[in-house]
């Protein structure tokens, strides 16, 4: 499986491509509960993720410190399967571009390069080994998909008027991974994963640039 892992990027270009060609059905009732159905399986997976992750690096004894956190390596097997989960679950979310396609809506730059790229992120922090500090991308990650998606299936619910704070910390979440990719380094005795590493700053600082942006048209 390591192949699809590294060609995800190519492989999610082939599947918009493939899509594109698909007729916008945005008033079907079908669609529409399969769309909300959808997202709600995502925020309650993604509720599920966080817990086990946290739950992963309790055991591995990370929560101990903020050394700990950062740097010591992951172990248990608990930890293991809610990566993994959550590493597949980035492919799940490619489905979120096929309903922005059935419902007539553009596929924005931010949408297509972000879900073209967590997938093989998230596989070089988990193979050769785990990188010690993937609990801060993941644990971070899962909680703002937890009310992303939640939003998503009920845009106009209780949480349409704090959309603007979902944004703001995803923003905040991108500053905190790319942070950590620029201190982790320098860090004495600290576990490293050197392509997870470059990967996480590279593709960090294009979330947060893009995230930025559409903050800014859409909230400014």
């Amino acid at each position: 499986m390591n192949i699809i892992h590294t060609l995800s990027p190519l492989i999610y270009m082939g599947y918009v491509k493939i899509i594109s060609y698909i007729k916008p059905i945005p008033k079907s009732p079908t669609m529409l509960i399969l769309r909300k159905w959808h997202n709600i399986i995502l925020s309650i997976l993604s509720l599920i993720m966080l817990i086990g992750i946290i739950y992963g690096n309790y055991l591995d004894m990370k929560l101990a410190s903020i050394y700990g956190f950062f740097c010591l390596a992951n172990k248990s097997y608990f930890t293991y399967i809610s990566i993994k989960a959550f590493l597949w679950s980035k492919y799940l979310e490619w489905i979120d571009t096929l309903f922005l396609v059935l419902s007539g809506k553009p596929i924005s730059m931010l949408q297509y390069t972000h879900h073209m790229s967590t997938a093989i992120l998230v596989y070089y922090n988990f193979f050769p080994i785990i990188s010690p500090f993937i609990g801060i991308f993941s644990i971070l990650n899962c909680f703002v998909h937890v009310f992303m998606y939640w939003y998503f299936a009920y845009p106009k619910g209780f949480l349409y008027k704090y959309r603007h704070l979902i944004t703001q910390s995803q923003i905040v979440q991108h500053i905190i991974c790319l942070s950590t990719t620029i201190i982790v380094p320098f860090v004495n005795n600290c576990s490293q994963n050197f392509m997870g590493h470059l990967l996480g700053f590279l593709l960090y600082t294009m979330y947060l640039i893009y995230f930025i942006i559409f903050y800014l048209k859409k909230y400014n």
